[in-house]
């Protein structure tokens, strides 16, 4: 509580002017996303955990699904949401993933700023995010271009995979982000 009491008062006692303001989240270009190229470690690790996502996730509100995206630590809430998804008709999740007899997937990661390629910007690292993204298998749509467009109520059905070589072995959880609040 001292601390942010400090800060505060810091903050208060620097002129306006030399405050560093940033502009609304909502000016900023949304981050790129870009397929990871096959050829890559984490391209294996990430089409793997996509995989086993589309089999359980496939079983409906019913399925083992829970354990991949979180087991006891996945709140109540975010149970119920997921459940809810996989039940609605009307859901991209449901739809793609649990009625389709078939689907496409893709692993995206988000391109440098600056650009850059995505697997560079992973190569070395002990962890990494995707979007695992799924569509029917006929299905014309473009696979999303930036994580907005990754919220499940398009033509494919999404979920983000942050995913961990730290362990042995290595472990995965997945999310299923809810959509942002309206304003």
């Amino acid at each position: 509580m001292r601390t942010i009491l400090a800060a505060a008062l810091i903050l208060a006692a620097v002129p306006a002017s030399a405050q560093l303001i940033l502009p609304p989240e909502d000016d900023r270009a949304p981050s790129r996303l870009v397929p990871l190229d096959m050829a890559t470690d984490w391209y294996a690790r990430f089409e793997t955990a996509g995989l086993q996502l589309g089999r359980v996730l496939g079983d409906g509100p019913s399925g083992q699904w829970q354990d991949y995206f979180g087991g006891t630590w996945l709140n109540a809430a975010d149970r119920e949401r997921i459940a809810a998804l996989l039940a609605d008709d009307g859901a991209a999740l449901h739809r793609v993933v649990v009625k389709s007899e078939a689907f496409d997937q893709v692993v995206l990661g988000w391109q440098p700023s600056g650009g850059g390629d995505v697997y560079a910007a992973l190569a070395g690292r002990p962890e990494a995010d995707a979007i695992i993204c799924w569509r029917e298998l006929e299905s014309s749509a473009a696979w999303p271009a930036t994580a907005a467009e990754a919220e499940n109520r398009q033509q494919h059905a999404c979920v983000r995979v942050s995913y961990s070589i730290r362990f042995d072995p290595p472990q995965w959880r997945a999310f299923i982000d809810p959509p942002p609040l309206a304003d």
